[in-house]
């Protein structure tokens, strides 16, 4: 697994400095940059290695949401599986109805942590 990631992450290219693109203001964070700064943070920690870990805990999330368990993360957030029921849909372009068919979808609801550190701008040492 380690080889499949290491050549994945070479072939992306460097991370920017800035991270924001010009002119937009919102920026969306990739696994290299989380992987990136895992690598910044722990200085025994090879970058390929820090790559690897990144993978491996959001398969390991992932993994758990497809059994239909929950994820929790303290102080962050959980991701639940919720259960759609069948209900009538319309397509917006012909306006017609249809029946969307029951279905599950993952669902993130954020800790009260994480809420009050989005809703000030600052995070929290708390967290």
């Amino acid at each position: 697994m380690l080889n499949d990631v290491q050549r994945m992450y070479d072939r992306l290219p460097a991370a920017p400095d800035d991270p924001e693109q010009p002119g937009d203001d919102r920026h969306t964070v990739t696994r290299r940059e989380l992987a990136r700064s895992l690598f910044l943070a722990c200085d025994r920690l090879a970058h390929r290695q820090a790559a690897a870990l990144v993978d491996q805990v959001l398969d390991e999330i992932a993994e758990t949401l497809i059994k239909g368990e929950s994820v929790t993360l303290c102080n962050f957030g959980k991701f639940v599986i919720v259960e759609k029921k069948e209900r009538k849909g319309r397509n917006p372009r012909t306006g017609d109805f249809a029946l969307v068919k029951p279905r599950k979808v993952v669902s993130f609801r954020a800790s009260k942590y994480l809420k009050a550190a989005v809703s000030t701008g600052n995070p929290t040492d708390d967290a």
